[in-house]
């Protein structure tokens, strides 16, 4: 009996795990790095006891055995990440979930987190510095971590300052029931760890990797330093997307009622169809080109992407996002090609930078006149992410010339896919609607 510690075998909601297991809880002092929760081996070291810190404390650790990985070396499954920066990733999700469900964050501090900070500037560290801040990011810890580090070096604080606000305003975006999923991906790792825990860590990974000083691209500020260029970044496409599994469904021939053939495949048909297809070809299967601009107003996960592929198992995919002021960065990533997809959904540059080159490449790979979406905000602008009247309009004359249709979301996207297997009517948003209006 555990009369007063917490009862990890209630947690029966994961859809990775299946049945229930016995966990081996041990007491241990409410200190960070004292207590930790081992999903994979079913153990955990907690707090006993009453107290608000030990609650919360508890809380963490029964959070990371809901929703973190059950999958042994999750925190190395993604070789350009460190892992310290996807470990601290994961304690910010944990975090901002136990948030949403009510736990006031104030109270997950132990009274260590001022001289650390101090500390971690003084030792000039500044990738821990940033991993730290990180993993504290939106509680009142956080805020002591950075009022240490304030006191030695100010503009380490206000560099991590802006990395956590990111984060904060990043995980916002997203739905809870889309940050906690634990859909088993194809590596086994939950769905909301390989696409949420991993944009947070590349988030982190950036700026540890960039000296304080360095250009940040993703804040507003920087972007206002940056000129408008007046053009569009180049295309380059990010090889390390891999489209490695076959969509369910999308290798099953599928047959067509018909009228006219060499065997009778549905004689019931002379009785109630109309134009007596008693016999049957071969269907396609439903197709497509979907854009998605993955700038930072809009975003796409798998879940997304896993209904955009329901409707149409044949499409092809592209995401595109330019990180402002950049070269040599990958812009665009195929998502899903005619039957297979990605199994990881990237997130984008922040930036969008490159929307004309997205709609040449992709309607490269458009096959007659099947339906063309375009899943965006209507915004288009520079490699610097400055809005641009010209580029605008060339984007407009695409939407025109090959009736391209805009959608704000993936819903709309949907009605669209699943509606009659003709190009729809043309239509357009933003600043591409406005560029259009001289031509209507």
């Amino acid at each position: 009996m555990r009369p007063s510690g917490p009862y990890p075998e209630l947690l029966t909601s994961r859809s990775d795990v299946a049945g229930s297991a016995v966990w081996q809880v041990e007491a241990g002092p409410a200190i960070r790095g004292e207590a930790w929760t081992d999903v994979l081996g079913h153990a955990m070291r907690v707090p006993f006891g009453s107290g608000d810190h030990g609650r919360l404390v508890r809380a963490h650790e029964l959070m990371h055995a809901r929703v973190s990985p059950a999958v042994g070396g999750a925190l190395g499954a993604w070789p350009d990440l460190g892992t310290r920066s996807v470990e601290c990733a994961e304690e910010f999700r944990v975090n901002h979930l136990l948030e949403r469900l009510g736990f006031d964050l104030a109270d997950l501090r132990d009274g260590s987190e001022r001289l650390s900070g101090t500390r971690l500037a003084e030792g000039g560290e500044w990738g821990e510095a940033v991993r730290f801040s990180a993993a504290l990011a939106g509680t009142k810890a956080a805020r002591d971590l950075l009022s240490g580090m304030r006191r030695v070096n100010p503009s380490w604080a206000a560099a991590c300052r802006d990395l956590e606000r990111e984060l904060v305003r990043h995980a916002r975006s997203i739905p809870t029931s889309r940050l906690a999923a634990t859909t088993a991906s194809d590596g086994g790792l939950p769905d909301g760890f390989a696409t949420h825990t991993r944009r947070f860590a590349e988030l982190i990974e950036d700026r540890a990797g960039r000296p304080v000083g360095a250009v940040d691209p993703s804040s507003r500020r920087a972007r206002a330093r940056l000129p408008s260029s007046g053009e569009f970044a180049p295309l380059l496409l990010d090889a390390r997307i891999v489209i490695d599994r076959a969509i369910p469904g999308s290798s099953c021939t599928r047959r067509a009622p018909a009228a006219a053939g060499g065997r009778i495949v549905h004689p019931g048909r002379l009785a109630t169809d109309p134009g007596r297809r008693i016999f049957d070809r071969p269907a396609h299967r439903a197709g497509g080109v979907v854009v998605v601009d993955q700038s930072g107003s809009m975003a796409l996960d798998r879940a997304d992407l896993e209904e955009l592929l329901a409707a149409a198992p044949g499409a092809f995919v592209l995401g595109y996002s330019h990180a402002p002021g950049s070269t040599g960065v990958a812009n665009a990533w195929i998502l899903a090609d005619r039957g297979r997809a990605a199994s990881v959904v990237r997130s984008g540059n922040v930036g969008n930078g490159v929307d004309g080159p997205a709609l040449r490449f992709a309607l490269s790979r458009r096959r007659g006149r099947e339906p063309f979406l375009w899943v965006c905000d209507g915004q288009v602008t520079d490699s610097n992410d400055h809005a641009d009247g010209e580029l605008a309009a060339q984007c407009a004359r695409l939407v025109r010339t090959h009736r391209i249709t805009m959608v704000a979301t993936v819903a709309e996207a949907l009605a669209v896919l699943r509606g009659p297997r003709r190009a729809p009517r043309s239509a357009a948003l933003g600043r591409v609607a406005a560029a259009m209006r001289p031509w209507v």
